[in-house]
C-alpha cells in the first residue's frame, strides 16, 4: 500500500508516533486498518519499491509485544494506591504503603516454619 508520513511526534516515554496517510482505500483494506488499531504489527517503510528477499525476512520476523508490562511488585503497588484512594487517602500513601507491606510480610513469615 502506498502512504505518506505525515508527522513524527515523540513521546514521553522515549517511543515514537508516526501518523501515515493513505490514498483511498476500498472498505475491504480500511476494515483490515480498522483491525489491526490497538495491536502489534510489522510495518516495512521504504521509498523504494520493496524486494521479495525484504518482504519474505518480514514475514519471518516475530512480533514481539513491546508494551511495558507491570512486575507483579508494580501491579502490586497500584492496586494498593487503589484501595489507599478508595479508604479516603488518609495520610501519606508511602507510609500506608509501607505499612501494609511490612503487615503482610509478617503475615507471611508467620506461616514459614522455624
Amino acid at each position: 500500500m502506498e502512504a505518506i508520513v505525515e508527522s513524527i511526534a515523540s513521546r514521553q516515554d522515549r517511543t515514537i508516533k508516526v501518523t501515515i496517510g493513505t490514498q483511498e482505500v476500498d472498505s475491504d483494506i480500511a476494515a483490515k486498518l480498522f483491525h489491526f488499531r490497538g495491536n502489534y504489527i510489522k510495518l516495512l517503510i521504504s521509498d523504494s519499491n520493496i524486494s521479495p528477499m525484504e518482504e519474505a525476512l518480514i514475514d519471518e520476523t516475530k512480533i514481539k509485544d513491546a508494551r511495558k508490562l507491570k512486575t507483579k511488585s508494580q501491579r502490586l503497588r497500584a492496586v494498593l494506591y487503589r484501595l489507599w484512594e478508595q479508604n479516603g487517602s488518609n495520610g501519606e500513601f508511602d507510609l500506608f504503603y509501607d505499612n501494609y507491606m511490612e503487615g503482610l510480610i509478617e503475615n507471611i513469615k508467620s506461616q514459614l516454619d522455624n
